[in-house]
């Protein structure tokens, strides 16, 4: 070899290992040394691989394969939300609903506002009828995001665990967001019925109903909104029936009586009436429900249509459940009045007493005053002053009604016990504001 290739060769070798020596140093080993694997390149690759070969098993309905590759992938990068998700989601098909509810909290504990994970984990809860727990997991997150799911499950939350006034907060943001869902428009309206705001509930019950919810209940429901609105028989009309009797449906009509001499002619009452809707669901399948027949009866009663509420009355009767006996009387006993029929009022509101004496005592006064008042516009000055001495007799402190009576004894002629009565006002209250008059009256 001639000298100066030997020197190029030098040259060359010399320069390789300075080079080598430059690399050694940038990388902080020693001169000469191995070079390191590409540890954590290869190790983010095989997790991600793991990740990717666990989803599909899930989406492939391998739950517990998927389980234990994502469990592999999890465990090779924890700060992976996104692959923790599917592992619970796994954890979840495969009924395994506590370990999906762990790795969900883990989530959630690392990524408060996780909506997706939130939004799980509290599915999990109200699968397990754990109402308060779906509201402590949903409520955090409406600082984040306002959807539809959300508010639609926090509401049966808050409805189930009886915090109604939250229920009706987050029912009303769901139909915000979602109007077309008839099952919230329902919930709300059995919220407001149960409030006693009965134009509301109407409203939402009308839209569930207009949505494709038309159930007997929600019939019932929705005529006890239009009873309690006074709206009984609504904006009545003539129409013709081809066929039917009162007190049937005819499409969007109820017949209430016929009417007139035309043929088939009825009074006809609309849908939007207390009665259409109680008749409805009677007609659908709630026809063996005693107090559905007490309220429709009922809503004849305050129309003032008493001779049919009496025979509606009458006939269910014997159906009512003792625990709702004494209301029931009570009414029948109305009806019996309205008709006239003045000594079954008075034994159909004894009954009622005796049963509940506490409700219903102090109407017994009342009763006997209607019916002397009654008996006086018949003439009946006999049965006028025997029914105003019953009322004394229940409240004989009562300075108002002696001087009734006594009034009623004059009227009659009856001089003596008029004036007994009289003397018994001032008795009473001696200084009563016809004290001189009455003085006068006794003089004579």
């Amino acid at each position: 070899m001639r000298a100066y290739e030997r020197r190029f060769l030098a040259a060359v070798v010399l320069a390789g290992s300075t080079a080598a020596v430059g690399a050694d140093a940038a990388s902080g080993a020693a001169p000469g040394a191995a070079a390191p694997e590409a540890a954590v390149p290869g190790a983010a690759a095989e997790a991600e691989r793991l990740f990717e070969a666990g989803r599909d098993a899930l989406l492939r309905g391998e739950f517990a394969r998927a389980i234990e590759i994502l469990g592999k992938a999890v465990e090779a990068d924890a700060a992976k939300t996104s692959w923790r998700l599917h592992l619970a989601r796994a954890h979840r098909y495969a009924g395994e609903d506590g370990a999906a509810a762990a790795q969900l909290e883990r989530i959630l504990a690392e990524a408060p506002d996780h909506h997706e994970a939130g939004q799980m984990l509290a599915e999990i809860h109200a699968a397990a009828g754990k109402w308060r727990e779906v509201a402590r997991v949903l409520e955090p997150l409406l600082a984040f995001r306002h959807d539809y799911p959300t508010y639609h499950l926090l509401a049966e939350a808050h409805s189930r665990a009886g915090d109604v006034e939250k229920a009706r907060a987050c029912y009303e943001e769901a139909v915000k967001l979602n109007p077309a869902s008839a099952a919230d428009h329902y919930q709300l309206g059995t919220i407001y019925l149960a409030g006693n705001s009965f134009a509301r509930a109407v409203d939402a019950y009308a839209t569930a109903l207009r949505l494709g919810i038309d159930t007997p209940v929600l019939r019932y429901k929705l005529g006890s909104a239009y009873f309690n609105l006074r709206n009984y028989f609504g904006r009545t009309r003539v129409r013709t029936a081809a066929s039917g009797a009162a007190g049937a449906i005819d499409g969007a009509w109820y017949l209430i009586e016929p009417c007139g001499a035309a043929e088939n002619a009825f009074l006809c009452a609309p849908e939007a009436s207390a009665a259409y809707q109680l008749a409805k669901a009677l007609a659908d399948g709630m026809g063996d429900r005693p107090d559905i027949h007490v309220l429709l009866a009922t809503t004849y009663l305050n129309a003032g249509r008493c001779a049919e509420a009496y025979a509606r009355f009458t006939a269910i009767g014997p159906k009512v459940p003792e625990g709702d006996k004494a209301l029931f009387l009570y009414y029948h006993a109305q009806a019996a009045f309205g008709t006239g029929r003045y000594d079954e009022y008075l034994a159909l509101l004894g009954e009622a007493i005796a049963l509940d004496r506490e409700a219903y005592g102090s109407t017994l006064v009342d009763a006997y005053l209607k019916v002397a008042d009654r008996r006086n516009q018949a003439g009946d000055l006999a049965g006028y002053t025997e029914f105003l001495t019953k009322a004394v007799g229940e409240t004989p402190a009562n300075a108002a009604l002696h001087l009734k009576l006594g009034n009623a004894y004059a009227e009659a002629r009856e001089y003596d016990k008029a004036r007994t009565q009289w003397r018994m006002v001032l008795d009473l209250e001696p200084d009563h504001p016809e004290r001189m008059r009455l003085l006068n009256r006794m003089a004579r």
